[in-house]
């Protein structure tokens, strides 16, 4: 697999698509999260693309092939006159595989605290032999749930990656766990896009709801502050959810210490009649994620990170992979 592409995909997915000889792009929409400046997509590459909804053909993005079909029935009539390039593919793959080996998707493992990526990272790990699926939020803890948790079956991962909403991750999970009521249903959530379904967790007690939020909680709108930092010198715009006099409002301070945060999710939870706890050192990761899994009802962990954690790569808006952020 060459994950996720775009935006914040892998280095190896974006460099395989720019290189590309033949894309089939199948079911696709061409988004601008995916292609960045849309003339400089698969700029090498002769396009097939097979869609049911006509509308959806060259709106974006235009193509070599429009197919507009069933996508079941375009690829069993594709397999039956495919045939294997004369060529081969071994030296194409050899070259994904060292792009792999280059440059994954990675953090900062000696760092002394959590990192929203390991705690992503070690929930995969634990869920690897169990039926689960995940929801998420709208923000930076979307991207690396996209980045760092493994997906194992289809129709598993729940995101509003289109209209971006905020606040989708907590409604996502309750649908999820009351149309999969065996499964383990995580809504992996960050405190600004939990803040604006709060409310439900009310319904979750009320209706024996038992989903589960791992809550990364940075304290801050991450991703527009990432934004900020990156592409206008860090000036603050309301992008810190605490108190204004805090140094943080204005992009100093660490964030990072107890008397920094604010609102207290626990006691919102508790209130509610969920369990609840948060967590700031790495050896408690493993033990509270266990925790959190094993809680018959609706649970949530919250995991105190720094807001000084960008999502990498990173391809800026309206650019393209050439322009790609590594660091």
């Amino acid at each position: 697999s060459l994950d996720m592409l775009g935006m914040h995909g892998s280095v190896y997915a974006n460099y395989a698509i720019d290189e590309a000889d033949l894309l089939i792009a199948v079911g696709v929409r061409f988004d601008d999260r995916v292609t960045g400046k849309v003339s400089e997509f698969a700029r090498h590459g002769f396009i097939v693309h097979i869609d049911i909804d006509p509308s959806e053909i060259n709106k974006n993005k235009p193509v070599h092939v429009p197919i507009v079909a069933d996508v079941n029935e375009a690829l069993e009539q594709l397999n039956e006159i495919v045939e294997p390039p004369e060529a081969g593919l071994d030296e194409w793959h050899a070259r994904i595989a060292e792009w792999k080996q280059e440059d994954p998707f990675a953090y900062d493992t000696n760092y002394p605290g959590i990192l929203a990526q390991e705690a992503i990272a070690e929930l995969s790990k634990l869920t690897v032999d169990r039926d689960t699926v995940v929801t998420v939020g709208v923000g930076q803890h979307q991207m690396w749930a996209a980045q760092f948790f493994t997906f194992r079956r289809p129709r598993t991962w729940l995101s509003s990656s289109g209209l971006g909403t905020m606040g989708f991750g907590l409604p996502a999970a309750m649908g999820a766990q009351v149309g999969c009521p065996n499964d383990l249903v995580i809504d992996i959530d960050g405190d600004g896009s939990i803040l604006m379904n709060i409310q439900e967790f009310a319904t979750c007690t009320c209706e024996n709801i038992p989903v589960k939020v791992l809550l990364l909680n940075n304290q801050h709108l991450g991703m527009v502050v990432q934004w900020e930092d990156r592409f206008f010198k860090g000036n603050r715009a309301h992008t810190y959810l605490g108190p204004v006099e805090n140094p943080e409002a204005c992009g100093r301070g660490d964030g990072i210490s107890p008397e920094c945060r604010y609102p207290d999710f626990v006691a919102i939870a508790r209130g509610f009649g969920w369990q609840a706890e948060t967590i700031v050192e790495k050896t408690d990761l493993i033990p509270a994620l266990k925790r959190l899994i094993e809680t018959p009802g609706p649970a949530l962990l919250d995991v105190q990170v720094p807001y000084q954690e960008h999502v990498l790569p990173m391809i800026p808006s309206g650019m393209t992979v050439r322009e790609l952020i590594k660091k």
